[in-house]
């Protein structure tokens, strides 16, 4: 996510999450896979929660 891509003027946790989400499904399915790793590492127990290991 590049500067112009930046949620940081979102307050809500959950708007700024979908808006995250969002910006990256855009950016490809290479994109979607480094982040889904990324979250698998970051955090084990939601991963699973979310059928993503």
């Amino acid at each position: 996510i590049n500067k112009e891509e930046s949620a940081d003027e979102i307050q809500n946790k959950s708007d700024k999450a979908r808006f995250v989400i969002d910006t990256v499904r855009k950016k490809g399915e290479a994109a979607g896979s480094e982040m889904i790793d990324f979250l698998c590492e970051v955090d084990p127990f939601l991963s699973e929660h979310l059928g993503l290991i």
